[in-house]
This record gives structure tokens, C-alpha cells and sequence, in this order.
């Protein structure tokens, strides 16, 4: 029975890591363009730009400075 209970407190606590484990990256969305528009002031491609804002927004962020640089909107 004691088995049992600490199984099932294991994964509880797994789920609830792997759920605040997800709450940055909502919590980030947008932050890349963001970051780009405030930083570029309406330049075009500007590489510390795009390095500050990939590095700041995190992975989300660096896909999207590696993809196209600046944002398109």
C-alpha cells in the first residue's frame, strides 16, 4: 500500500514539473518580436538585435532570430 502511495506522489510531482516547466514559453510568447521592435527601432537586420533578443527570449526566441532575423511585421 505504501508503495503504491509514493508511486503515485512521484508522478504527481512529475506532472506538476513538466506543467510549470511549460509556463515560461507561454508566458513568452511575442517576446522576440517584442524584443526586435524595441531594440531595432525599425531597422531592417540588426545582428546585436537579433543576438540580444535570442538570447533574452530564450529558445523560442533564438529559432526565431536564427529563421529570419527580423520580424516581418
Amino acid at each position: 500500500m505504501a508503495q503504491s502511495r509514493t508511486t503515485a506522489v512521484a508522478l504527481l510531482l512529475i506532472a506538476v514539473l513538466v506543467a510549470a516547466a511549460s509556463v515560461p514559453a507561454a508566458t513568452a510568447f511575442g517576446c522576440y518580436d517584442d524584443c526586435y521592435e524595441r531594440c531595432a527601432n525599425g531597422a531592417k537586420e540588426d545582428p546585436a538585435c537579433t543576438k540580444m533578443c535570442g538570447e533574452a527570449c530564450g529558445v523560442a526566441g533564438k529559432a526565431a532570430g536564427a529563421a529570419g532575423g527580423a520580424p516581418t511585421s
